[in-house]
């Protein structure tokens, strides 16, 4: 009984859903997506402040090189930042709907992979995680359950950004994946509790068969451009298959890296931005055509960044701040915020000069419409243009 206690627990955050599985009247179709760039993205080589002379200094063998940038334009602190040339696939995103976001971090930064995380997605701070998702008392409040599928999906298959949610949340590695959910209708138990909980498994199995049977409708050849290969990309083609059917799921989470370059990072580090570059390349391609880039909003987030310093493996160590992407149709392209300086560190690290949570703020308020929220404490004025 304990094992299929615990079997069945497992499906307790996937509910039943509208079986229109569209949009209803009254309700927005706009889509977020969130990017988590696994294993913490190093921010100082993602966008460089390649003038200063301690960028060098601390990275003479992992600094980038004029040739190996794009330049962005100017940041306080820093002078001349630039992009690593490795994702000049966005090259018609930067001026147009491609806006970074400089010293992206939180006080008193935690370096686990796992706590850090968890902090991210709940909304926490350096000592403490929280134990709900930082979106889900917002998108409850929008979308009634019988208005929409889900409240948020994972391409990647982790619920961390959904925790204790009480909404409709599902985890699937791949949307292609709810075909093969078969639960009987039959199985039966005395026990309250189970009863409860395999009605809610057999409802997600009615409900993942009715979600395939509309994905089938918009299968990937129907997209205008073709994806590139990989695990990433294949993720963001199962969203583009969410946003062409129409499927009523408005927050959805995908995963690239692992980032965690503490050896190797000359080669492995240029390769994953690329990656990135390409996937959302080809995506914000295929939504354009598809007349839906203004109803998309793209927000990247990562656990932390890198040290400064490089290490003795050609690699870099945990660290602190970091750059995040934002990204659509309806996001003013730009720099935002300000560079940390590289000449004050703190034991080594950057220190941050914008709390993430500002960008939390300003998706709740901008995109989801919802003024007063959860972040409004953390609202940043130098943000107030990022979405219109």
């Amino acid at each position: 009984m304990d094992l299929l206690r615990r079997s069945l627990i497992s499906w307790m955050g996937m509910l039943a859903v509208n079986p229109t599985l569209s949009w209803s009247s009254g309700i927005s179709n706009k889509y977020l997506v969130l990017v988590e760039l696994k294993g913490a993205n190093d921010g100082i080589n993602t966008l460089a402040p390649y003038e200063t002379d301690n960028y060098q200094k601390y990275r003479p063998n992992l600094h980038l090189k004029k040739n190996e940038i794009i330049n962005i334009g100017q940041s306080p602190l820093v002078g001349s930042v630039g992009l690593m040339s490795a994702m000049s696939s966005l090259d018609d995103a930067i001026g147009d709907d491609l806006a970074m976001i400089q010293g992206v971090g939180y006080p008193d930064q935690n370096r686990s992979h796992f706590k850090s995380i968890a902090i991210w997605e709940t909304g926490g701070d350096g000592q403490n995680s929280r134990t709900a998702g930082w979106l889900t008392k917002t998108l409850e409040n929008i979308y009634p359950n019988e208005k929409i599928v889900a409240h948020g999906a994972s391409l990647e298959g982790s619920l961390g950004l959904f925790a204790r949610g009480n909404g409709v949340y599902i985890s699937m590695a791949r949307l292609n994946q709810l075909a093969g959910l078969n639960v009987s209708n039959g199985q039966t138990s005395r026990n309250a509790l189970i009863k409860k909980i395999i009605k809610k498994k057999a409802d997600v199995s009615n409900a993942s068969q009715l979600v395939s049977e509309k994905l089938s409708h918009f299968p990937a050849s129907k997209l205008p451009n073709r994806m590139p290969y990989g695990d990433f990309s294949g993720q963001l083609i199962d969203v583009l298959r969410v946003i062409g059917s129409e499927t009523a799921i408005p927050v959805m989470h995908v995963q690239h890296g692992s980032f965690d370059t503490h050896d190797g990072q000359k080669w492995q580090h240029p390769r994953l931005l690329a990656e990135l570059a390409n996937g959302l390349s080809t995506f914000r391609k295929n939504l354009i055509k598809m007349g839906r880039w203004h109803d998309v909003l793209i927000v990247t987030y990562s656990e932390f960044g890198r040290r400064v310093a490089e290490n003795g493996a050609e690699g870099t160590d945990h660290g602190t701040a970091s750059v995040q992407f934002v990204m659509g149709g309806r996001v003013k392209a730009g720099l935002y915020g300000e560079y940390p300086s590289l000449d004050e560190l703190e034991d080594g690290d950057l220190i941050h000069t914008m709390d993430y949570r500002a960008i939390y703020d300003r998706v709740c308020s901008n995109w989801l419409n919802q003024k007063n929220n959860e972040w409004s404490g953390f609202s940043d004025k130098r943000l107030s243009s990022l979405i219109s």
